[in-house]
């Protein structure tokens, strides 16, 4: 087993606004998003578990219509199936972590990442 780095991991564009690296493993994905300042990741949902830590930026989100607010090193946890929708307030990176594989990335079923600006 060796380390991987995430720059070596290639780059998705998902829309004009979000670009994606995902490291897969066996149990779920870990992803590394860069979103562009002002984009809105529509709502939806999904069966994993989702866990989000901000690495730079800020994201506000909208869980279950509660609203949140994360900065910088701002971690939150997202249970199995409940709504959530994004919205990057500056340029973000974020990284999430799944605790399921998302079949839905693997087909390409990825159009609420497109990022209306």
């Amino acid at each position: 087993m060796q380390p991987v780095k995430w720059n070596d991991i290639k780059i998705e564009r998902i829309g004009n606004a979000i670009e994606r690296r995902v490291l897969w493993g066996s149990k779920g994905p870990s992803a590394r998003l860069t979103i562009v300042g002002g984009t809105h990741v529509k709502k939806h949902s999904h069966p994993a578990e989702q866990f989000t830590c901000i690495l730079e930026g800020v994201l506000r989100m909208e869980i279950a219509g509660d609203e949140v607010t994360l900065q910088e090193g701002d971690m939150l946890v997202i249970p199995p199936n409940v709504e959530h929708e994004a919205w990057s307030i500056v340029d973000t990176v974020l990284w999430d972590f799944f605790t399921e594989v998302r079949e839905d990335w693997k087909l390409g079923q990825n159009q609420y990442l497109s990022g209306d600006q």
